[in-house]
């Protein structure tokens, strides 16, 4: 049941995509994008059910849920700010994201299947540091497409032509980056410092590979945090902050696993 919701919710993820993306999408067909997305979040819940009561259970720490994860609560992030912010354009660039880290995951479930068993660690401590960091990862996700949406949007306007023109307005672009930052950077924070909990918890050295270059997009996410939030910026360069900010932090999480394994 696992691999097959993971499949469906990718495939819905991707329609999803498809109706923003394409001019089949156009009229009724955008405004189906939310609620095919809503459902493909529905399926993938089942899915991520399904890894903790399967036999053996998945662990949530383990990188294939993570990816899991992350994809399921980007959509629902969004979903989300859609009741606060108008960003039912970004739509596809979710669709397409979303999809992205739920394949991975569904690869990674059968190439890690047999080795992934149920954990002796302190649950309260892994569950915690996962929840929060990828919650605070997914809120990042959005605040990296709503910044590059800014400067797909201020680039279309500005020549008069390209697909940014049919992206929400600036507005509301720059007021869902700063809000989904704020949120993301704040889980981060504490997706971080339970992280460390954990691994002393365990009695295990904090300072891996993984935990440095994580801590370094933390700091690296203080720039755009300080422009935005804090000094309260807007356009342009910040947004390029925010997406840089982002590239930085997908590699350091997932690039890191990759090169060392899927483990």
């Amino acid at each position: 049941m696992t691999l097959a919701a993971h499949g469906f919710a990718t495939a819905l993820y991707l329609f999803a995509a498809f109706l923003g993306w394409t001019r089949r999408g156009v009229g009724n067909g955008k405004r189906r994008v939310p609620y095919a997305i809503a459902l493909a979040a529905l399926i993938h819940a089942a899915g991520i059910w399904a890894l903790h009561v399967a036999e053996p259970a998945v662990p949530l720490s383990s990188f294939p849920a993570a990816l899991s994860m992350i994809g399921w609560l980007t959509a629902l992030a969004w979903l989300g700010v859609l009741l606060n912010v108008r960003l039912r354009g970004a739509g596809p660039w979710v669709g397409s994201v979303a999809a992205a880290f739920t394949l991975m995951a569904e690869i990674g479930l059968q190439i890690a299947a047999p080795a992934l068993e149920a954990e002796g660690e302190s649950v309260a401590w892994s569950h915690a540091h996962v929840l929060l960091g990828t919650s605070g990862f997914a809120l990042l996700a959005l605040s990296s497409m709503a910044g590059l949406g800014y400067l797909s949007k201020e680039r279309a306007l500005k020549q008069r032509r390209g697909f940014g023109l049919s992206l929400p307005a600036l507005e509301s672009l720059d007021r869902g980056e700063h809000l989904t930052l704020a949120l993301g950077f704040a889980l981060l924070t504490l997706g971080v410092a339970t992280g460390f909990a954990w691994d002393v918890n365990r009695g295990n050295y904090p300072w891996t590979r993984h935990t440095v270059f994580l801590l370094s997009a933390w700091c690296v996410y203080l720039l755009p945090v300080g422009a935005r939030i804090v000094r309260q910026q807007q356009g342009p360069a910040p947004a390029r902050g925010v997406v840089w900010s982002f590239a930085f932090l997908a590699f350091s999480y997932i690039g890191i696993r990759v090169i060392g394994g899927m483990v």
